[in-house]
């Protein structure tokens, strides 16, 4: 294993029950006796209404009644009546968030925050630093406990993927190694189901065509997945095989989260953001929802750039990963978050089906010069000042700072895959020690 520890380096850390943890660690810090992890507890849904869907379960909601995210709180209640129930408090989660990419930092320049509670870490060059990889992964893991009150699991490998399958065995708070040569041994006789990018349905094609295991679909001849699922089939066949190439561009199959640290490009030809869901997103008033809270994402980058653009693209990922892309272009350029959101969201309209939709994805491209462009007669400049002046109070006090109330207890954040806010913010999250 030495030999692989000389080579690239990732890691990939997951917040345990992420939401939960979250609510559960600064209850505790306000003076709460009982930890919400350690009795069958949910985080969804709102108390007023009785409604909504578990974003956040505990251990012993999932063993004791086969409590499963994104079922509806009505069912959950009604299999555990006496099960305790806790509205999501987003602000909290995204200053939790905060602190936990910012310790992360600590470790490493290159932090890659794929979402809300997970990220890679490039450890590559830092073994001088911090010592060997697992080693070094203890260290982050006792740090994230002790010093922010939650638990993490950490996978090690020389790619990312590699580190997030790793990440994914026995939980919760462990740290697991997938190094190439231990890839026979350790992945290869997991069900073919726990593939990254394998849902259930995709399961249940292979499993029909003989292939149970990750193994058995990593010994197949690369030309059959080729046959049964053309491309992606064949990605699927290198991820069996532990082979993962960064393409250093959004969707399916790729490992791009918000880069801490890393500004877009002056010179990019477009501006862009995608993010994953919790749940399966099949009613248009959420995927309009999700749409808006990418737009506010993109427009901020556009308007940070000076930058707008006239071809808005809007592209989904389908709970079966089927991935669909359409495109429109429009005669004047915007920057404008409204008017991207309301851009993308006719061509999301022209595209979807109903299928349930796991994640959504906007990009404006086409860009010209934002200081230089063709003025509408009716153009409403009132609403180009207040964009930018919310602009300015969310990079004074955090993204958290303002956001539309039409995004309270809708089950994801107002901004996906937003900023997340600096490296330096929210270092005093929690101090409590973890009660795991």
């Amino acid at each position: 294993m030495g030999d692989n520890m000389q080579k690239s380096v990732f890691m990939h850390i997951d917040v345990n029950s992420a939401y939960l943890s979250w609510e559960a660690a600064w209850r505790l810090q306000h003076g709460e006796k009982i930890d919400l992890r350690k009795i069958p507890s949910v985080v969804g849904g709102s108390q007023a209404t009785r409604h909504g869907i578990v974003l956040a379960k505990s251990t012993p909601a999932k063993k004791l009644f086969n409590i499963k995210t994104g079922e509806p709180i009505a069912a959950v209640r009604r299999r555990a009546p006496n099960i305790v129930v806790v509205p999501p408090r987003f602000e909290i989660y995204l200053e939790a968030s905060r602190a936990f990419i910012a310790l992360l930092h600590d470790f490493s320049p290159e932090v890659d925050q794929f979402s809300v509670d997970e990220a890679f870490l490039d450890y590559t060059g830092m073994q001088n630093i911090f010592g060997e990889p697992v080693e070094a992964a203890y260290k982050i893991s006792e740090r994230i406990k002790t010093e922010l009150g939650f638990t993490v699991n950490i996978g090690v490998s020389t790619n990312k993927l590699l580190a997030k399958m790793a990440s994914e065995m026995e939980k919760p708070d462990k740290v697991h190694t997938l190094f190439p040569d231990e890839i026979e041994r350790k992945m290869w006789p997991m069900p073919i189901g726990e593939l990254y990018m394998v849902g259930k349905k995709m399961a249940d094609k292979f499993n029909q065509r003989g292939v149970f295991t990750i193994g058995d679909l990593a010994k197949l001849d690369v030309s059959l997945p080729r046959i049964w699922f053309k491309s992606w089939g064949e990605q699927l066949w290198h991820f069996a095989n532990g082979r993962y190439i960064d393409t250093q561009k959004r969707g399916a199959g790729n490992f791009q989260g918000t880069s801490s640290g890393h500004e877009e490009d002056i010179g990019a030809k477009s501006v862009g953001n995608s993010g994953t869901i919790a749940f399966d997103v099949a009613d248009r008033e959420t995927a309009h929802k999700a749409l808006l809270s990418i737009s506010e994402t993109v427009g901020m980058r556009l308007r940070k750039l000076g930058r707008s653009g006239h071809v808005v693209t809007a592209s989904y990922t389908t709970f079966d990963l089927q991935r669909f892309c359409r495109r429109k272009k429009y005669p004047m350029p915007t920057s404008s978050t409204m008017e991207i959101y309301e851009r993308a969201a006719e061509v999301f309209d022209s595209l979807w089906d109903g299928t349930p939709i796991r994640q959504f994805g906007i990009s404006v491209g086409d860009l010209a010069d934002g200081g230089c462009r063709q003025m509408a007669i009716d153009q409403d400049f009132r609403k180009e000042a207040l964009e930018h002046a919310i602009d300015n109070i969310r990079g004074r006090y955090g993204d958290m700072s303002i956001f539309r109330a039409s995004f309270m207890d809708c089950g994801f954040s107002h901004m996906i895959g937003g900023t997340m806010g600096g490296v330096g913010a929210a270092r005093n999250f929690l101090k409590s020690p973890v009660m795991e």
